[in-house]
């Protein structure tokens, strides 16, 4: 295990953390000795990151030695002294057991009520070192190798109080109903544990699936599943009870699908306010097994104006003289989980003000906004977008969303609305923004309304952002653009541009991706443009003729990405596999 020391100095203690070496140690004493100024400041300045700097702050602060778990590896006898679910709970890892002396990296040293529970439940003396609550927690998954099942065994007990290993037999002996164990702490624990951990890596969906002989936990992370560790399949009736408790949902139905709400403040990922909605559906796979799925609402992510969804100046130039049109339809379009609901709401928020009434018919209501009228529908008792849209003309709106435009009805009802002076948003699922126009008259609307009502249509896509902590910036070949090519773009690319690759590393999990950027088409409906819709035209003509005019493919907006460093050529093909266009010649 790497040293620490109880000292006040700050560059002794990131020196003995290993976060500097020994000559940058000499020459950071050197510097300060010979400016005077601070230990921060010079250690900033060479390098030392803000977090490592924060921690040693704290630990003179605090006057108790700190330490970086990365690379410690303690001996299997010093981790049996504390469970996985304690440490868990508690956000400790014990990393030296030197005579009866228990060394432990803690993320609050000062908790003398928790120091004194580890003595008695370790008998030993307790040694605080202060680690940072991040490093703990990826400390103990790659300690304790973090499944559900480490977290479960560590505290579920039989009838007469002894602690029972979670094996199938165990539950048999002690006769422990299944459902009974959704009410047990550490399968509450595992289950808030399991949304913490996919809040704070960025997951936007938690997918629990059963099979027969596994229960597979997967995250959804910018846009890609990801397999987690796996509990159980026995226990898949406790977790799913847990979920429906906390979703206020029916525990004994089994035989229907069932939506439900679970909000939580999460306080160890920034003290965030996450909502999560909850669907479930039984399935064949197992006896009674029901697959769960929990999409992560985080309310930080409709903070974002239009500024910041990634929309270059051309095309955010389009977006506001789309939304200052007093009366239209604006549809955005795209498939399910690419960003629309979030596009729409930016604009809302760019146009909400005092003396602007907006009416939104949603399902279901994913995020309250504030200063915005929002309404649920419920198909169950006929409320459905229609009728939604022919009670809410009576309300005076300026403004109004509507969720979807899925069938006739409701393009009628919407068109009428646009009609009579109303300024419509709405989501329509085609692949790109002129198939839209076809969609609509596919569902039978006349085409001079379609000509005549809609304004603009925006296609979107979530690109992944590179890892800026690991990304490397490289000269591409030729070849490697070559999917990326087709008809449309006389771009030229100088022939000394750089563009990033995805690599890997801590900051970004070994992903090379962290975060997701817009990739934008936006079609702003022309004259030109509304008379290919009056004659019916087809998709590929209104493409032709809307690329002619100026409008950026989906791809090659996803090119400007790259070539602004913000994302790969892989993922740009990656989106848009329908979508071509060519770059020109190399200058």
């Amino acid at each position: 295990m790497q040293q620490t020391l109880n000292t006040s100095s700050l560059v002794e203690l990131v020196r003995q953390a290993s976060a500097i070496s020994e000559q940058d140690y000499k020459d950071i004493i050197a510097e300060i000795q010979q400016t005077g100024a601070s230990e921060a400041a010079v250690l900033s300045k060479h390098g030392v990151p803000s977090d490592i700097l924060a921690l040693a702050t704290k630990s003179v602060e605090y006057g108790t030695p700190f330490t970086q778990l990365e690379g410690i590896f303690p001996e299997p006898t010093v981790l049996e002294k504390v469970s996985p679910g304690f440490a868990y709970r508690n956000k400790i890892v014990p990393i030296e057991l030197v005579d009866d002396a228990l060394t432990v990296a803690m993320s609050d040293v000062l908790n003398v009520v928790l120091i004194d529970e580890l003595q008695l439940i370790t008998n030993c003396q307790i040694i605080p070192v202060l680690a940072d609550e991040t490093d703990i927690d990826e400390a103990i998954v790659r300690l304790y190798g973090r499944t559900a099942e480490s977290l479960l065994s560590a505290g579920i007990k039989g009838p007469v109080g002894a602690t029972a290993t979670l094996e199938r037999e165990t539950i048999e002996d002690f006769g422990i109903d299944e459902k009974d164990l959704s009410q047990d702490p550490t399968v509450i624990h595992a289950v808030d544990q399991m949304i913490i951990d996919a809040v704070r890596i960025g997951a936007s969906d938690i997918h629990i699936e059963p099979y027969p002989t596994q229960l597979k936990i997967r995250f959804r992370v910018d846009g890609v599943l990801e397999d987690q560790p796996q509990p159980p399949a026995y226990l898949q009736s406790a977790i799913t009870s847990r979920i429906k408790i906390m979703a206020g949902m029916d525990v004994a139905e089994r035989r229907r699908p069932q939506d439900g709400k679970i909000s939580r403040q999460i306080g160890s990922v920034g003290n965030r306010q996450i909502d999560l909605r909850v669907s479930t559906v039984p399935t064949v796979a197992t006896l009674h097994g029901e697959s769960v799925v929990l999409r992560i609402l985080d309310r930080q992510s409709i903070e974002f104006g239009l500024e910041e969804l990634g929309l270059t100046e051309d095309n955010l130039e389009l977006f506001h003289r789309m939304i200052r049109k007093p009366h239209g339809i604006i549809l955005a379009t795209g498939p399910t989980g690419s960003g629309k609901t979030t596009s729409l709401y930016a604009c809302l928020k760019e146009i909400n003000s005092p003396d602007v009434k907006i009416i939104t018919l949603e399902d279901p209501v994913e995020y309250e906004l504030e200063g915005i009228n929002q309404i649920q529908v419920n198909p169950d008792i006929d409320f459905t977008f229609a009728d939604g849209l022919r009670h809410i003309l009576r309300q005076d709106p300026d403004k109004v969303l509507v969720g979807e435009i899925r069938d006739y009805e409701t393009a009628e009802m919407a068109i009428h609305t646009s009609l009579t002076g109303h300024l419509v948003f709405s989501t329509l699922h085609t692949n790109d923004a002129p198939g839209a126009i076809t969609r609509l008259v596919d569902m039978e609307v006349e085409p001079y309304l379609v000509a005549s009502t809609v304004e603009g249509i925006i296609a979107q896509r979530l690109a992944r952002r590179v890892c800026k902590a690991c990304c490397e910036m490289y000269l591409p070949e030729m070849r490697e653009l070559e999917g990326l090519m087709g008809n449309g773009s006389t771009s030229p690319i100088p022939y000394d541009l750089k563009i990033p690759r995805a690599v890997g590393c801590k900051e970004c999990r070994g992903r090379g991706y962290s975060g997701r950027i817009g990739i934008f088409e936006v079609l702003f409906m022309t004259e030109e443009i509304r008379a290919m819709a009056l004659k019916q035209a087809s998709t590929s003509e209104i493409r032709r003729l809307a690329i002619q005019l100026g409008m950026k493919s989906l791809r090659e907006d996803g090119w400007r990405k790259v070539a602004a460093g913000l994302t790969t050529v892989e993922e740009v093909i990656r989106l848009t596999q329908e979508d071509a266009f060519d770059f020109g010649e190399v200058v």
